[in-house]
């Protein structure tokens, strides 16, 4: 693998990081754009989560989810968050930091259109990190949901987010350890990409 180059990033970062997601799916890698997403609780207590990203590119990196759910209230108070892709078939990872954002709803709606038909039911039975008693009650709320009319639309609560990145870390694998780190950093007009030691 040709080892990574600060001139190849730095014109545009979001556009290889994009490259690099579609490679990945391109190349059947498991979860291609599952991506760890860490938020912070309002006494700076730290979490992460998995998150199946639902568009990338020049706007940034974008998701949905409940309104209700830990990260969403997290992010409504704490508007910044950081994700890490791992492709352990390509020896590679992309970490993105920045400051996070809601999609407007026409976005949303176009999103959660193009979920699966079971993943859009699911949403409407429970709200996403809700107590329950037990798995039976996720088969009876959905059992529930199936037997009504589906109104089409996006379920009341659920939401989109924007991570838009100001820095973009890039590491490839290298087998003798000699890896590749490029820390991209936004500036005022323009990004600056600097190499880290593996």
């Amino acid at each position: 693998m040709a080892p990574l180059l600060p001139e190849e990033i730095a014109p545009d970062p979001l556009r290889v990081l994009a490259a690099w997601i579609d490679e990945a799916r391109a190349t059947s890698q498991p979860q291609a754009n599952a991506m760890t997403l860490a938020t912070a609780a309002a006494d700076g207590r730290p979490s992460a989560r998995m998150v199946f990203v639902r568009g990338w590119g020049a706007g940034g990196i974008d998701w949905l989810t409940d309104a209700s759910s830990r990260k969403a209230r997290e992010i409504a108070v704490r508007p910044e968050a950081a994700g890490v892709f791992y492709w352990a078939g390509l020896a590679r990872q992309a970490r993105v930091e920045g400051p996070v954002r809601l999609l407007p709803d026409d976005q949303v709606a176009a999103y959660f259109a193009r979920r699966r038909p079971g993943t859009r039911l699911a949403a409407r039975a429970w709200r996403q990190g809700e107590r329950l008693g037990s798995r039976a009650d996720l088969h009876r709320r959905l059992a529930a949901v199936r037997s009504e009319a589906d109104p089409g639309g996006v379920p009341e609560g659920w939401i989109g987010q924007r991570l838009e990145p100001r820095a973009i870390e890039f590491w490839q694998e290298d087998p003798d350890g000699l890896h590749d780190r490029l820390l991209a950093v936004r500036g005022a007009s323009a990004w600056t990409v600097e190499r880290l030691a593996p």
